[in-house]
């Protein structure tokens, strides 16, 4: 039996065979004994950790075996270990040295190594379209460069505070878009303290000053940020005609979710997810959404943080005639407003609608974004208080709110008439 399965082995065809292939085969054929060759083995590496060890193991005259081991901050560089048996000593010795060749491997980790580890832990805490937008950054910013292939133990605060300003440099960075950059080397570096890879994160003494080094950031034109009180008008019109020709069985509420959102300021994945139990009275609770493009549902804003809204008539309208809707169609009543079935409205449905809307009403296509900082300027256009304004939206603070989502919707004329008046 054993000079057939030696043929076996020896035969060429068996050079397709795995390591571990061989080993099952040999160990189930009683050729060898797994459990023997690896009780083999771990003697074997026992012995060469011990042999290795450069400290004598003696007893002293209590009774308890005694040695040493190295340890830079003891006086005499070394360490004396002392237990009640030679055996514990040397599991302690072994299980020393086993540690000692442990981080000797995390000493070998980059940032390249330890990227997909960390933004696998990283997409447990955030949305997946921060982690796409992780991703893109990473292959625009860091994939082709060599310090992510250093060991993180070896590099310097010098070697990225000179790396960071190259790059600054080398991309004409705005505030924001170095904000996006500098996430990925921050936290990724902040995550190797945490697996204790290195001890402290070098980034963090690295000083940049943005005022001078960064490229100044102009505010895009208020006329490609918002929907004029003119192209609004219009998008409603053809919303209403798209809504009663029931063009969409399944998606036929989208045109009133996409007239929602210019009265409440949610965002799509928001929007998806409001249910008949969020509404209460004149005013709405958001406190879920719908993840793109998983259609996953989650109880929680992009925010985190439930928000109340509060529902003008045309907004209390729109829900009465979502409503009748489903009735008509026999459908329920209890669950998604803008939804003709048990599910949440797709949100490419909503974003689809306000493509075409745009295309029909001859404009420069404007995101379903673009709604909710139309909804932030009027309410700011109506002397409402930032802080309400902020509370609507879901910002946690005033600069979010102004600098990014208020600009003007009138036309030259208007302004023109305003200016006249208030200098007159």
């Amino acid at each position: 039996m054993a000079e057939s399965n030696n043929i076996q082995l020896n035969n060429p065809s068996s050079a397709s065979f795995s390591a571990q292939e061989m080993l099952s085969y040999l160990d189930q054929n009683g050729i060898i004994d797994v459990g023997s060759v690896e009780t083999q083995m771990r003697a074997a590496r026992r012995k060469k950790l011990l042999d290795s060890h450069p400290y004598l193991i003696s007893q002293g005259k209590d009774g308890r075996w005694r040695t040493y081991i190295k340890d830079p901050k003891q006086p005499h560089g070394r360490k004396m270990i002392v237990k009640s048996s030679r055996e514990k000593v040397e599991d302690f010795i072994c299980e020393y040295y086993a540690s000692l060749d442990e981080n000797d491997s995390r000493k070998k980790v980059t940032m390249a190594s330890l990227f997909e580890e960390w933004i696998e832990y990283k997409s447990l805490h955030v949305e997946r379209t921060t982690i796409e937008r992780v991703r893109r950054d990473w292959n625009r910013y860091y994939a082709n460069e060599n310090i992510i292939h250093i060991p993180l133990v070896k590099l310097t605060k010098l070697d990225i505070d000179v790396w960071v300003h190259e790059m600054i440099r080398k991309y004409s960075m705005t505030k924001h878009s170095f904000g996006n950059f500098r996430l990925i080397i921050r936290q990724e570096l902040d995550y190797a303290v945490d697996r204790d890879i290195i001890d402290k994160n070098p980034f963090l003494a690295v000083k940049i000053d943005q005022r001078r080094v960064l490229t100044p950031e102009h505010k895009k034109p208020d006329h490609t940020q918002v929907y004029s009180k003119e192209e609004l008008d219009k998008l409603v019109e053809v919303a209403w005609k798209d809504f009663n020709e029931k063009e969409h069985p399944v998606h036929q509420l989208a045109p009133l979710a996409v007239m929602f959102m210019f009265l409440t300021g949610v965002r799509v994945g928001e929007v998806c997810g409001i249910r008949y139990e969020d509404i209460y009275g004149k005013t709405m609770m958001v406190r879920r959404m719908v993840r793109h493009p998983s259609g996953e549902i989650v109880e929680h804003t992009k925010g985190y943080d439930d928000r109340e809204v509060p529902l003008v008539p045309q907004a209390l309208r729109l829900i009465e005639i979502a409503k009748e809707r489903q009735e008509e169609a026999g459908v329920s009543t209890e669950g998604f407003v803008f939804s003709m079935n048990d599910d949440p409205i797709l949100y490419t449905s909503v974003t689809k609608a306000f493509t075409a809307y745009c295309k029909q009403i001859g404009i420069e296509v404007k995101s379903s974004h673009k709604a909710r900082k139309t909804f932030v300027s009027t309410l700011l256009d109506a002397d409402i208080n930032i802080n309400s304004v902020r509370q609507f939206v879901g910002h946690k603070d005033e600069k979010t709110t102004l600098n990014n989502y208020c600009y003007d919707r009138s036309s030259d004329e208007e302004r023109y008439k305003k200016m006249e008046l208030a200098l007159a």
